[in-house]
């Protein structure tokens, strides 16, 4: 508002409110307009466009355009001077509303009267640019949570529904998210809770096959234009202005999963970019040499949104256009839908492959980054292929890369892939199609994830049945591993991680070392850098002191000219461990201290966690130093096994979110174990107890577990666990009302309490949850800072009681 106000206000002649339809932008002029009227008393024209056709009286309608009280959206009384009457030189206001259906005939018409009348602006609303030389673009952008979830609770009322418990606002929210934060699919979604509850009314936004948003009943008829009664007529209304190259790209680019960009609007999710396109839409019929210029033209139909950053322009599918063009893609040419979604999957396969040779190149976190922001994209590529077993290949080719990445413990979505991958697995089996080779890689990691899950009786059989798939075996294999029975590298790298994880047995590094020697061979880099990371590893936990520290020296040097720093990180961290474990402290503090501050990928929980792991480690053999010695430590060590207890809870937080069922994995309990002990006996169980809790409280996200490890940098610091930073992010109303929240008030409650209406203090809870990144008002209290905690109390003890009455009412 404050650009166009400017705008109409600084002598711009033409500008253009652009944007999707039922994004707000006839509002946003009439608002805009109004102001301007109010406070400068400028005449305001307004013409509105939306039922005229292409040459029919364009002109006449404009320069007949009715003065209006934008305000009151009714005729100026008699008298008032045409849009072309009067000094020329008076400025004067012209809305043209809906401009992209006549676009050719209202530019020239436009580009008159800028000349004919040196006072006039022109304020156009379109989906598209009017393409004159100085014309002012805006666009006009969906709402914002807060703003979503407000309108869609004033929409609901008028159904007669209310919102009836906490649960029901995260539904609310993410309707909102599923119709794009669009102000018009916003009312339409609150007027189907006339018919359906919210649940219903979310499971009909699926984004697939089955989403019914194209389908819903028409609204109200009265007061509401043709083109704005459905989603299905706002989406129809820019798609039958396009061309037949646009619109076979729209549909083809359906393909990809629907786009979106993060809260803080600068990570875009499922983005696609140019070369994505050109791989999975480009064919005869839509030559490569003319998708770059589509994509552009669809942008400025408003039909594609654009994303540009620093170095890269993308483009996505908001959900709704994307359900619209999957419609007609499929409705038109189903074969032609199987053949771009196969080009899509091909486009991932090739990506990901090639991406697993990070363990040896300096592009992990590039590698990462591109992942985890396609996601979704990359889980439609697999998932639409499961049906088709020469498809599912490809699509558990896809999902094998990203397990060799240990993705799973690097997103909160990583059991979802878990189970795609065994369902290609399972999907691949009858026809043979897959190769062994790729068949066991994908068996070797599944297994390793489910031993870090705890489900030590599936990794086993799945090591049966891989060793099982590759040819007759002795009965009492498994009792010998030091023996080169013929397996292929990933039966041997699946069999060394179970005799890791689960039985700490030194004979792990043999099985291992032969592993990495046979991917060597076979000139798989993936698996042979992977299995010598686990040499490195297996050896700093099992083997004799100077084996150990040996090995570890040898891999650390080694891992200097890979240029990854996820290699790097690892082989620091297997070097500390053997460090700790033989009484060389210092240097494995330093080292944990290193790749914590220097050589995490951003976002990688997992390697993040080993180090604070290893820092444990260091400070633990540290205090066992002080207990053997009998002297207790005196300050110094009760300060470190302080810190050893927060970061024990810190770690098994970090673990239960990840989804790693730490307790399983004798590797590694009986190291955190060992540290829990040591603590304790220098603390007292009940000070142990405590400093556990406190760690346990860390939100379990990549940065602040970092923080809390690098807190314990020196011995002479002084270790606080991260105060919750979310609260400075709240506006000052919004503190006030939060802080009642957390001491049990009631939104009506509030609303008396604050002279404002319930629906303000609605939307006022319902950013702060979204600030706050949590899913209940009750949990707001978790984040209230400690100096606040005093006044909380307070209020929590003034907190008005249910049923009882003030004085003087009935």
């Amino acid at each position: 508002m404050d650009r166009v106000d400017a705008l109409l206000s600084g002598g711009a002649r033409l500008i253009t409110l652009t944007g999707p339809g039922g994004i707000g932008k006839t509002r946003l002029a009439a608002e805009a307009a109004g102001r301007l009227h109010r406070r400068d008393h400028v005449p305001v024209f307004w013409a509105a466009l939306a039922e005229l056709v292409a040459g029919a009286g364009i002109e006449e309608t404009v320069r007949s355009a009715a003065s209006i009280d934008p305000a009151a959206g009714h005729r100026m009384e008699s008298g008032v001077p045409s849009v072309t009457g009067g000094d020329p030189e008076d400025h004067r206001i012209l809305v043209l509303d809906n401009c992209e259906h006549v676009l050719y005939e209202v530019g020239a018409t436009i580009t008159a009267l800028l000349e004919a009348v040196p006072g006039l602006t022109v304020l156009a609303t379109s989906r598209e640019p009017i393409g004159w030389v100085d014309e002012y673009l805006v666009a006009v952008p969906p709402l914002s949570v807060p703003h979503s979830v407000q309108l869609f609770q004033q929409r609901m009322q008028l159904t007669g529904r209310t919102v009836t418990d906490e649960d029901q606002w995260e539904i609310i929210e993410e309707i909102c998210r599923r119709v794009d934060h669009n102000p018009l699919f916003i009312r339409l979604a609150a007027a189907r809770l006339r018919y359906q509850p919210p649940q219903t009314v979310l499971r009909e936004l699926s984004g697939d096959r089955d989403d019914q948003r194209l389908r819903w009943s028409h609204g109200p008829r009265l007061g509401v234009e043709p083109r704005h009664r459905g989603v299905y007529d706002v989406v129809a209304w820019s798609f039958d202005l396009c061309g037949p190259q646009e619109q076979l790209l729209l549909e083809r680019l359906s393909t990809f999963a629907a786009g979106y960009v993060t809260d803080d609007e600068q990570t875009l999710r499922n983005g696609i970019t140019a070369d994505a396109a050109i791989a999975v839409c480009a064919d005869a019929d839509l030559p490569a040499a003319v998708v770059q210029s589509l994509l552009e033209r669809l942008a400025e139909c408003s039909l594609l949104s654009t994303h540009l950053s620093s170095d890269v322009a993308q483009w996505y599918l908001v959900e709704s256009v994307r359900v619209f063009a999957r419609d007609r893609m499929s409705r038109r040419d189903p074969d032609d839908v199987a053949r771009t979604a196969a080009r899509h999957r091909r486009y991932w396969r090739d990506k990901l492959v090639a991406g697993q040779f990070v363990w040896d190149k300096p592009q992990d976190q590039t590698w990462l980054d591109r992942s985890q922001s396609g996601w979704d994209d990359i889980f439609v590529a697999v998932e639409s292929g499961l049906s088709d077993p020469v498809e599912a290949v490809v699509g558990l080719e896809i999902a094998t890369a990203l397990l060799w990445m240990w993705v799973p413990f690097v997103t909160v979505d990583g059991p979802a892939l878990t189970r795609l991958t065994e369902h290609a697995l399972t999907a691949t089996a009858p026809a043979g199609l897959a190769s062994l080779d790729l068949r066991l890689g994908a068996m070797a990691v599944l297994g390793w994830i489910a031993l870090w899950e705890g489900r030590v009786g599936a990794a086993g059989r799945l090591l049966d049945a891989a060793a099982a798939a590759c040819g007759p075996l002795p009965p009492d294999w498994r009792e010998a591993p030091e023996r080169d029975m013929g397996l292929p590298a990933p039966v041997e790298w699946m069999w060394g991680t179970e005799l890791m994880l689960t039985r700490r047995d030194p004979r792990a590094v043999a099985v291992l070392a032969r592993a990495r020697d046979k991917f060597t061979v076979s000139g798989d880099r993936t698996g042979s850098e992977v299995s010598a990371m686990l040499v490195a590893i297996a050896s700093a936990f099992t083997a004799e002191g100077p084996v150990a520290l040996a090995a570890t020296a040898n891999y650390l040097e080694r891992s200097r000219s890979s240029g990854s720093d996820l290699t790097r990180a690892w082989a620091m961290l297997a070097r500390a461990i053997a460090l700790a474990k033989n009484g060389r402290t210092d240097e494995a503090f330093e080292l944990t201290g290193d790749v914590l501050e220097h050589h995490l990928i951003e976002g990688d929980m997992w390697t993040a966690s080993l180090a604070v792991g290893a820092r444990i480690a260091a400070m633990t053999a540290r205090l066992a130093g002080h207990l053997s010695a009998g002297d207790g430590g005196g300050p110094e060590a009760l300060r470190v096994a302080a810190r050893v207890a927060q970061l024990v809870g810190a770690l098994r937080t970090c673990h239960r979110v990840m989804g790693v069922a730490i307790d399983q994995i004798p590797l590694l309990s009986i190291e955190i174990e060992l540290a829990a002990q040591v603590s304790a006996a220098l603390l007292g169980a009940p000070a142990y107890a405590a400093a556990e809790n406190q760690g346990a409280r860390l939100r379990p996200e990549f940065d602040q577990l970092r923080q809390y490890g690098l807190q314990a940098q020196s011995a002479d610091e002084t270790f606080t666990p991260d105060e919750p930073t979310r609260w400075t992010v709240l506006s000052r109303a919004e503190r006030d009302v939060a802080i009642l929240a957390a001491a049990g008030w009631s939104n009506s409650a509030i609303a008396a309490r604050r002279r404002s209406s319930v629906r303000t203090v609605d939307a006022q809870v319902a950013t702060i949850r979204q600030k706050l990144m949590i899913n209940s008002r009750t949990e707001i209290v978790g984040y209230v800072p400690a100096d606040l905690a005093e006044r909380m109390r307070l209020e929590a003890q003034r907190r008005p009681r249910r049923g009882t009455r003030r004085a003087g009412t009935g």
